[in-house]
Parts: structure tokens; sequence; C-alpha cells
């Protein structure tokens, strides 16, 4: 049986960035950028004026009370050539390019209208009100590294630039495979012995939180070994990236074990010392991964926050991977032997204190999966400690967006390499 660490490197380690391929621009928002993107040009492109008002020269309005002769105005998109002489003002407004010989706006409301002249009310300094050219971006400025999530400014920013693609990292093709003769579909209805299958929706939910398409969910398989093993040829066939669920246990009907080596993926590890989800396998299959989770609903999703969450980031290109963790103190005490790490589903108070105080669910059956709704945090239970006493300090795993995630993780101690990877 492997540790929750060394299980949680395999798979990092594993998993490889995909591929790239080029967007539209308004397609790169939550993915990853393949490329660096340089400027060509300045942003903006001229000094231009940041307020309604008028544009004039420093020296004229150094004091209140100048009166300055009205000899054009400048609508925003149009330029004016003729520079602008002592004592007079060009009308401008809100980004239009100021004119040459001014090098100062004066907002509207500090002037006063004088029919064929404008008085200025209050001291103006030079270059008040004016945006400079290449303020924003400057030529030749790296405006997003290879490597960078694609964010609304991002995408702003570079079509700035004139930009309509960007080459992206491509994003993994998930299939989930649920196992078992007790599953029927959400609009049908169990009769005795028979439950929902609600682990393809939780899980296809998860895959969606992660900025990923939603998944393929292939039919429900019954637990023969023949048809396992054809649903998961499939789901090998069509994905990247395979999330089975059940049958990956030691009882009489778990065949997906041998059905994931009869289909010549590669077992890189079966059982790992935690609880829940302990029965948990990950193998390969040329590039392709391929994750047998528990069939318990919480088992399922603690393993998806766990390792599925991370390797799917990395496989799109991320080098933020893991879920966010922060420390709490328990507020209850939590009766356990050493031995396994334990995810202690719990429930997290920020305000009364330096840190959140963390209360276990009553429950904490791999069954039950309403102790994981709700935003519910992971209480990590080193292997080596027994019973947890109320007031000790402990990290809490956060499962949520993945704007949130981290370079590292609790779980591993240090950051993880991130080494190039290729289709």
């Amino acid at each position: 049986m492997i540790s929750v660490a060394d299980a949680l490197r395999i798979v990092v380690d594993t998993a490889a960035p995909l591929g790239s391929e080029r967007v539209a621009l308004v397609d790169a928002c939550g993915r990853v950028a393949a490329e660096d993107v340089v400027s060509t040009r300045a942003v903006p492109a001229a000094d231009n004026s940041a307020m309604d008002g008028f544009a004039v020269r420093a020296e004229d309005v150094a004091e209140p009370g100048a009166r300055l002769r009205i000899v054009g105005s400048v609508p925003a998109g149009s330029v004016r050539a003729e520079p602008l002489a002592r004592g007079t003002a060009v009308k401008i407004f809100t980004g239009s390019v100021v004119p040459p010989g001014a090098d100062t706006v004066v907002r509207v409301e500090d002037t006063e209208d004088a029919g064929e002249h404008v008085i200025v009310t209050v001291a103006v300094s030079r270059g008040a009100n004016v945006r400079r050219a290449g303020e924003d971006i400057a030529v030749g400025a790296t405006v997003v590294r290879a490597g960078q999530e694609i964010g609304p400014a991002d995408v702003g920013v570079i079509a700035s630039l004139g930009r309509a693609a960007l080459t992206v990292h491509c994003r993994p093709r998930i299939a989930i495979v649920s196992t078992g003769a007790e599953l029927v579909e959400v609009d049908e209805a169990a009769g005795p012995g028979q439950v929902v299958n609600s682990n393809a929706y939780a899980l296809a939910a998860a895959v969606v939180e992660t900025g990923l398409p939603r998944p393929l969910v292939l039919p429900i398989v019954r637990d023969r070994f023949e048809d396992i093993r054809a649903s998961l040829e499939e789901a090998t066939a069509r994905a990247d990236v395979v999330l089975s669920t059940g049958g990956v246990s030691v009882g009489d009907y778990d065949f997906v074990k041998d059905a994931l080596d009869a289909i010549g993926v590669e077992r890189l590890f079966w059982k790992v010392a935690q609880k829940p989800g302990k029965p948990l396998a990950f193998g390969r299959r040329g590039t392709r991964l391929v994750f047998g989770l528990p069939g318990n609903p919480v088992s399922a999703l603690v393993c998806f926050a766990v390792y599925v969450w991370p390797a799917l980031r990395r496989l799109a290109g991320h080098t933020r991977l893991h879920v966010p963790s922060e420390r709490a103190v328990l507020g209850a005490p939590v009766r356990r032997k050493p031995g396994l790490t334990e995810f202690v589903r719990v429930h997290l108070d920020h305000g009364r204190g330096r840190l959140p105080i963390a209360t276990p669910f009553r429950s904490q059956s791999s069954g039950v999966l309403t102790g994981l709704a709700g935003g519910a945090g992971l209480l990590v239970a080193p292997a080596d400690r027994g019973a947890l006493e109320a007031g000790d300090e402990f990290d809490v795993l956060r499962p949520g967006p993945f704007a949130a995630a981290g370079t590292s993780s609790v779980l591993l101690g240090a950051t993880v390499a991130m080494p190039g990877g290729t289709c």
C-alpha cells in the first residue's frame, strides 16, 4: 500500500502537458498560454486625454483664472495636426489624442464657459489628465508568458495589440465509466437494492469546475468482466483521462483492475494508505491516464480533489495544480487510529479568531455525501497521529474554483517539479 504523498507524486509526474492549438481570442479565457505574447505596438499609441475638458499648455494654467481662447475641438477618433499656440485651448474628450503643443488637460468641471473663451478656475500641473503613449504597454513588452492562465483582462490586453487568436495548451478529454449492478440512471425509479448513479453527476460537475468541457459519461456498466472491459476499452480510445467508479476493491464482483490489465493499462499503484478512498487504482495506457475510483461517493470525490484535479490541470498546462489549503483549529476531538492519512470532513467558521475553527461533521461515513456539500473542507489527519484533540492546528484542503489553485500541496510538503510535455 502506497502513501498519499507517493501516490500524488506519481500522478503528477505521470501527467504531462498536452500539445497546443490556436484558438480565437474570445475562447482563450480560462486556457493556458502556450506562447509568449510580445507587443509590437505601444498602448496607448499616442498621448490622449483621460478626461473631458480642454487641452492646454501647462505654462498657461499655472495660476487660477487663466482665460484662454478656444481654437477647436478634438472628438475621440480624430486628430488635430495644427500645434496649439500659447494662450489657446482645444476642447477635448476622453480618449482623444492630445494635439501637438499641448501637454496638459483641464477637466471641464474646473472651467467656466466664456463664449469663445474658457476660464480655468484652478491651477493645473503639467501633464495632468494625460495618458502618455506606451503608458500601459511599451513596444517589446511581454504581456503574457507561456504557462500563464488567461483571464478577462489578459484577453483585453491581447486584443489591444490587434491579435485575434492565441496559441494555448490543449485541454484533456475526460470519460466517466460507472460500474455496478445496483446503479440506475437519475430518471429511473430505484427499486429495492438499487441506487441512483450520483457519482457520474458529481464527477462530471467536478470536471466542469476545473474549467474543462463537460466529460463524456458512458452508460452504466453491470458487474460483468467483459462488459467492463469493453466500456474501459471504449473510454481509453475516446479520452485522455478515464475515471471509473466502483469495482476496484477485492470483492467477488470487483472486475475493474482485471479489466484494466486486460486492455493493457500499466498499473502504477493500487491501494493508498488513506481514508476514505483506500482502494484507488491509477495507471496509464500510452499517454492515456486511468483512475479507478472507489464506488462510495465521498471516496470518489475525495480522490478526485487530491489526485484527479491536479492531474487534469497538469495536462491542461497549468503550473498551479493543487487544491488550496489553510490552517485551522480543530473544534472538537476526533477518535481515530494511526496508520492512514484521513481526510476528515469539516465545516469551517472564519469568524472567531486568528485561524478558522474546523468542526467535524457528525458522520464521516464514505457514503454520506452531504458531508461534502456546502463548501466543506477536508482536514488532513496525518497517518502517524492517533486521536485528534480539540484546539490542535491542522491543514484543511478547500476543494473549489480552480483559480485558487496552489503550486504546492500540504500533502507533499514541497512544490512539485513541472517538466515539459508533449501530445
